[in-house]
């Protein structure tokens, strides 16, 4: 798999299907196997490209603060090393927050943005889960972490659907890809690295952005996204019923169903990477 050396480290990428590029960004302490459930179906229409974050997946840490600019910097570094000069561009989470950084800097490289379960402003509830979640990391072993957050990010209707999958979703987690040198602990870095309000800029985006958020999310409520998404009346809303955090997972159907339309009005001119 292709790597880049950016902030002082070599950063882990790879490009899957066919079709104009997506830059998939990750969501705060996962790796690229958050897309499994929809990697599929992306990649039969879209040129995916997926990143690890330093310190995540099979990317090495880098020896440098995780910041603002540094996370902007790996997208950047990866962009550039396939000479791609716009993309298609889908956000996961945490992931929406370094894409959106991203589009206020280099408005010209993404032709279209879409933001699944991101979070838009760190009120007080926001932040007590996140450094809730980092001491767990921290502190309890990886399988019992995973449990538990899997039962804050996803909605009671996907354990009705699926009420054996819990243990097999444990382990498939536990066998994946997760920065080996610093353990889960390591996410702690990325807390700086959240705005503590994206409404700014959501206001001032010029690329044609949706969000797509689960009704039922436990990490960001649908108030608070619903009041993000007015601040731009361009801004296209699609609403999962039911749906938790970790909407890849708790509701593939549904989130594949809300990104191929909206990308495909805007994927016209966006040329793939030849660069492999």
């Amino acid at each position: 798999m292709p790597t880049v050396t950016v902030n002082d480290a070599k950063l882990h990428y790879e490009v899957d299907g066919a079709g104009p590029p997506l830059l998939l960004v990750m969501g705060l302490g996962g790796n690229a196997q958050v897309w499994a459930p929809i990697r599929r179906q992306l990649a039969s229409r879209y040129q995916l490209i997926i990143y690890d974050m330093q310190g995540t997946g099979r990317s090495e840490p880098s020896p440098l603060p995780t910041t603002r600019d540094s996370l902007v910097n790996e997208v950047e570094a990866v962009l550039s090393d396939l000479d791609l000069r716009s993309v298609l561009c889908l956000g996961y989470s945490f992931g929406g927050s370094v894409a959106l950084n991203y589009a206020a800097r280099h408005p010209e490289r993404i032709q279209a943005l879409s933001l699944v379960s991101a979070v838009y402003k760190m009120t007080p509830r926001a932040r007590a889960f996140v450094d809730v979640q980092s001491e767990l990391a921290q502190t309890v072993s990886r399988t019992l972490y995973l449990k538990q957050a899997f039962l804050w990010t996803t909605s009671e209707a996907f354990f009705d659907r699926n009420p054996e999958f819990f243990e097999r979703m444990i382990g498939f987690l536990e066998r994946s890809p997760h920065g080996a040198e610093m353990g889960w602990g390591f996410w702690k870095q990325f807390l700086n690295a959240f705005d503590p309000d994206y409404r700014d800029i959501l206001r001032g985006l010029s690329m044609p952005t949706q969000i797509v958020h689960g009704e039922a999310d436990m990490v960001s409520s649908i108030e608070q996204v619903r009041q993000a998404a007015s601040v731009n009346p361009a801004i296209q809303l699609d609403v999962v019923p039911g749906g938790g955090h970790i909407l890849p997972w708790d509701a593939s159907e549904a989130t594949t169903e809300a990104l191929l339309p909206f990308f495909a009005k805007y994927a016209k001119g966006v040329t793939p990477t030849s660069t492999l």
